[in-house]
């Protein structure tokens, strides 16, 4: 009895740890599905924003070509592009102003300068084979322009800046348009050619804060919902192991009662003139066979002096017994 009690007591408790753990798994698989997707999120709102740049940018860039470049007024800010090689670069009005063509590239770089000391927004045109050598990619742009050739439309990821900061950087190809031929044609390059890429990089500041407290949320969350899981598989534990115990207190009574019962059944039906026991099929069977079939005592034989004077008086009737 007390071993099959034991092994109901182990049995629960395995059976507990096992749903524990299928239970702390479960959730440790959703909390991971949550989590990439919060991470996923915060790099869709951010490349959302890159790109929304990059297409605004190359949109200002194709009105620009369509036109075959803006003149304006030669000034310290608008100083005439050395790397612009057409004849009508400068000219002078009637009137006598002296005006400058801006082309697209020379115009990104200008919208770039404003961005990022309004905006902290920087625009970067760049290609490998850059006119001006200050349109040279960097190393991550460099790497992102390798990528662009092999034909993924775009690439975004979030990096740290030599100071520390959290920066999201964007980079879309820069495909050569028919109003480009006016300045690219002379580079051999052709309409639908790859001419190089803009990369957008702005700061993820607010991105990554957004995304921390969230994923904050869900931790707290989750833990939150493990704990009370965990309590309830408790409270169902401890209800079991008290059904437990009273199926055994039960069994203890019914056994009692049996006991009990068995006691009642020793009294038996007996002769009264041979003694022999009447079993429960009907049967009359000497007592001590009776008695031997249903317990582990053993006999030992002999005669009372009732018995022998009545058997044998002849030897018993001096005695005085």
């Amino acid at each position: 009895m007390n071993r099959n009690k034991e092994r109901t007591h182990s049995s629960i408790r395995n059976y507990a740890l096992l749903f524990a753990l299928i239970w702390t798994l479960v959730l440790a698989a959703l909390f991971n599905l949550n989590l990439q997707s919060e991470f996923k999120q915060a790099d869709e709102l951010a490349a959302y924003q890159a790109r929304a740049f990059f297409e605004e940018i190359v949109t200002i860039r194709y009105w620009n070509a369509l036109h075959g470049g803006v003149y304006v007024p030669i000034s310290e800010k608008a100083q005439p592009n050395p790397y612009l090689d057409v004849p009508d670069r400068d000219i002078t009005t009637k009137d006598g102003r002296k005006l400058t063509k801006i082309n697209p590239a020379y115009m990104t770089r200008q919208i770039g300068e404003i961005a990022a000391r309004r905006n902290k927004v920087w625009f970067h045109i760049t290609s490998s084979n850059p006119i001006r050598p200050g349109n040279a990619p960097d190393s991550w742009e460099a790497k992102i322009l390798g990528l662009l050739e092999t034909g993924i439309p775009e690439h975004s990821e979030f990096v740290t800046s030599p100071e520390g900061t959290k920066m999201f950087r964007y980079m879309a190809p820069l495909w050569v348009e028919r109003p480009c031929l006016k300045c690219h044609a002379k580079q051999g390059y052709k309409e639908g050619d790859l001419r190089g890429g803009i990369s957008v990089t702005i700061e993820a500041g607010p991105i990554v804060a957004s995304r921390t407290r969230e994923v904050r949320y869900l931790i707290i969350s989750y833990l939150v919902i493990w704990a009370l899981g965990l309590i309830g598989l408790g409270i169902g534990m401890n209800r079991l192991r008290a059904r437990e115990k009273e199926r055994e207190n039960l069994i203890l009574e019914l056994t009692e009662a049996l006991t009990e019962v068995k006691k009642l059944s020793g009294m038996l039906p007996i002769c009264a003139s041979c003694k022999k026991i009447r079993d429960d099929k009907g049967y009359w069977n000497q007592i001590e066979s009776y008695i031997r079939d249903r317990s582990e005592a053993e006999f030992s034989h002999g005669i009372c002096p009732d018995c022998a004077k009545k058997l044998y008086p002849e030897i018993y009737k001096d005695d005085p017994l």
